[in-house]
């Protein structure tokens, strides 16, 4: 078996079937949002499992994770939720849209416990009084929750809870605690770093939320899995073999500053380029004419191109 038929038998079937398509339809597959399995994601799967199997008890032991934006936190979640999702059966052929042990969120960007709670309700699709009290939103919630066996909330962009007087931070956080106390179930609160601040100004909070960092990449063998994981999710008809490119695989790196979100995009731009320039490999030279501005390099006004 020669090297390029050892790398169409290595690409899934979905990849290898694509290779025929027009570029057209191969560059739109590559743009398409798809979640990469790799390491940090199944072990923060793994925490979210055991959480998920505790059995309810008032003050349960919850979690926080934090990492900054743009390195994947709200993907994982998104993910988890979606694999707990129940499946047709015999006994439940047509299971509901929100049939679900895992019930998530966004936190309002704001500190306002009345927008949190209505996320719920929205998550539900069920109605709602703007004018019910905390006491009545809590109650429905509860019921809510019951009647459909959520056995996780997750609240993501938990940091807008740290946006508002210092009364209203207060009247959030407590809100927070009154969920936690009333559901009796696991609740995960994901942020960027600066949220820790949140859970540190309630001492109740912070002995229930155990904070747990998604750091950003290090060149290492977590990160090189990574990368053969993005290239096996690239419809190029020959082998890049960017995971074993040292050179490629730390320019990558360092112009993504180690976060996921822009080590894919950095990937995908380059694949495109292949597709483009008729190459179908990624080589070095191409970071030179991606559109690609690193976070870390934008002050002021920078364009990725100019007309």
């Amino acid at each position: 078996m020669n090297e390029l038929e050892q790398y169409y038998q290595e690409l899934p079937d979905k990849i290898r079937t694509l290779l025929k398509a027009p570029d057209e339809e191969r560059i739109k597959f590559i743009k398409k949002p798809k979640f990469i399995h790799h390491v940090k994601a199944q072990k923060i799967f793994e925490k979210l499992d055991m959480l998920l199997d505790s059995p309810p008890i008032s003050r349960i032991r919850s979690l926080m994770i934090l990492g900054d934006s743009n390195n994947g936190k709200t993907v994982i979640m998104k993910k988890f939720q979606e694999m707990k999702k129940k499946l047709p059966s015999e006994d439940n052929p047509n299971p509901l849209e929100y049939e679900n042990p895992v019930l998530y969120i966004q936190a309002p960007v704001k500190a306002s416990l009345k927008d949190l709670y209505n996320s719920i309700f929205i998550s539900f699709k069920v109605p709602f009084k703007s004018n019910e009290t905390y006491a009545e939103k809590e109650a429905k919630i509860k019921h809510y929750c019951s009647i459909n066996g959520i056995k996780m909330l997750i609240i993501d962009e938990i940091q807008g809870g740290t946006v508002g007087s210092p009364r209203q931070q207060r009247e959030f956080v407590n809100g927070i605690k009154n969920i936690s106390n009333l559901l009796e179930i696991p609740i995960v609160l994901v942020g960027i770093p600066s949220a820790i601040g949140l859970v540190n100004s309630d001492h109740q909070l912070k002995s229930r939320f155990v904070p747990t960092k998604i750091r950003k990449w290090d060149f290492d063998e977590d990160y090189l899995s990574l990368l053969y994981s993005i290239e096996m999710t690239l419809p190029l008809k020959k082998p890049s073999y960017i995971y074993e490119n040292e050179t490629l695989a730390k320019n990558i790196l360092e112009l993504s500053d180690g976060l996921i979100g822009d080590i894919i995009e950095i990937c995908n731009l380059l694949a495109i380029e292949a597709i483009n320039s008729k190459k179908e490999k990624i080589e070095n030279s191409m970071l030179r004419k991606i559109p690609f501005i690193p976070v870390s390099s934008q002050k002021g006004v920078l364009y990725a191109e100019e007309i």
